[in-house]
């Protein structure tokens, strides 16, 4: 892949919105993977939601409530497309997602963007999947300290593209973290993996969290990332053993 494969055109939609993952080909060639993607506007889609998933945003605010029914809806018409069930999706104590049994897959959103991925377990090579996405905006020093390290500080200064690759950044780390956080079973900080290669549209990730290191060691952490004018999408997932 070269480095200009990462960057995606943004096609409009009715009313000049554009698709962050318009374009991308999704899963063999681009996922690898047998992964199902969708991305839609965010809109309220509360009224379609499960009673147990309602009291999660039972005192929300409109913007929440439409991000979260946004995320389900994406998530349910995939589970229909996939010939999976299409089951409540409720919240977990930890913020996750509670999928049905043989199912895998992640919600993310910005607050005019919604996008979900969902794989069955049984035809899939991935055993774990993390998606991000986030709107490319300036970073303030104070943030970039915090999620990069002292390496990656000096790759973002060495750039001449420092503001979506400060976002891929973060972005990566996110989905880092929801692919493995479950299965790792303990918190880890955007400090505890280092990425390289971003610019080149096949990032690498070093583990320097020393339980990390030790449990995914040779294991293949895939990553993807696709950069349009607007939006940073990533997805990270493990294969099987």
């Amino acid at each position: 892949m070269s480095s200009d494969d990462v960057f995606q055109q943004d096609t409009l939609l009715e009313g000049g919105q554009s698709c962050p993952i318009n374009g991308l080909r999704f899963a063999p060639e681009w996922a690898g993977t047998s992964i199902y993607l969708l991305s839609l506007p965010v809109a309220d889609y509360s009224e379609e939601l499960f009673a147990e998933e309602l009291t999660a945003i039972a005192t929300a605010a409109d913007v929440r409530r439409a991000t979260f029914s946004s995320g389900r809806h994406c998530a349910r018409a995939l589970l229909l497309d996939a010939g999976l069930p299409v089951t409540a999706l409720p919240r977990q104590d930890d913020g996750s997602v509670q999928w049905p049994d043989g199912v895998m897959g992640s919600l993310s959103h910005t607050n005019d963007w919604a996008v979900a991925a969902v794989a069955a377990t049984s035809m899939c090579e991935a055993q774990m999947l993390g998606i991000d996405l986030e709107r490319i905006q300036a970073l303030d020093e104070g943030v970039i300290k915090l999620i990069a390290t002292p390496a990656e500080r000096e790759a973002l200064s060495a750039s001449s593209s420092p503001l979506w690759l400060s976002t891929a950044l973060f972005s990566l780390k996110e989905s880092i973290y929801k692919c493995l956080a479950r299965d790792f079973g303990q918190f880890f900080g955007f400090q505890d993996v280092q990425l390289s290669a971003l610019q080149s549209g096949r990032p690498e990730v070093q583990f320097l969290h020393p339980e990390l290191r030790a449990r995914y060691f040779g294991r293949h952490l895939e990553l993807r990332m696709a950069i349009t004018p607007w939006h940073v999408f990533t997805l990270a997932w493990l294969r099987v053993a």
